[in-house]
């Protein structure tokens, strides 16, 4: 599949969540070259991050600690895939609709943010993420297509889940940057 074919892909048929660093970034699933499937795929600008790269090498070129922070950040930080290595892009069961995520506002308490996904069934499942909101993991027997609306904690109830209840969490994924996003 050729870079343009996944960037015409992903505009007609993703939705885009806006990142103010990032830019527009598209959460889809992604067949490989040799058969394996990554569920989730960040596709983003891969501009932008060269972009932000050489800003803040710039910026932290005079200090040797910052600057090496820096240069590990973009170097060893995340999972990435080559667009060569992609052969069929799709759409990601695991990525919520921008609407319900947008939902998802603030922090429940430093470093966490914690809210309720009620299904068109009516059951109430709690979930919870430390920073990431690209892609969750969800209850068994459930899709995407079954979430009926996403609560704030503090808005729904103030109760803690029942001991040892589940919490589903946010999920792993690759990134893969693109010209033309």
């Amino acid at each position: 599949m050729k870079d343009t074919d996944i960037v015409n892909f992903l505009k007609s048929n993703i939705i885009p969540l806006d990142d103010v660093i990032f830019g527009k970034r598209y959460r889809a699933s992604a067949f490989l070259k040799d058969g394996s499937y990554l569920p989730c795929v960040v596709f983003q600008s891969k501009n932008r991050l060269i972009d932000l790269a050489m800003k803040r090498l710039e910026e932290t070129k005079n200090d040797k600690r910052q600057y090496r922070m820096v240069v590990e950040a973009f170097i060893s930080n995340g999972s990435f895939v080559s667009s060569y290595d992609i052969t069929r892009v799709e759409a990601s069961m695991f990525a919520l609709p921008t609407n319900l995520i947008n939902k998802i506002i603030g922090e429940t308490v430093m470093g966490w943010t914690e809210f309720i996904v009620e299904m068109h069934d009516g059951k109430k499942f709690p979930y919870g993420t430390s920073f990431s909101i690209d892609f969750f993991e969800l209850p068994d027997d459930y899709e995407i297509k079954d979430i009926k609306e996403i609560h704030k904690k503090n808005l729904l109830t103030q109760q803690q889940p029942e001991n040892n209840a589940k919490y589903y969490r946010e999920k792993p994924f690759f990134t893969c940057l693109l010209d033309g996003l």
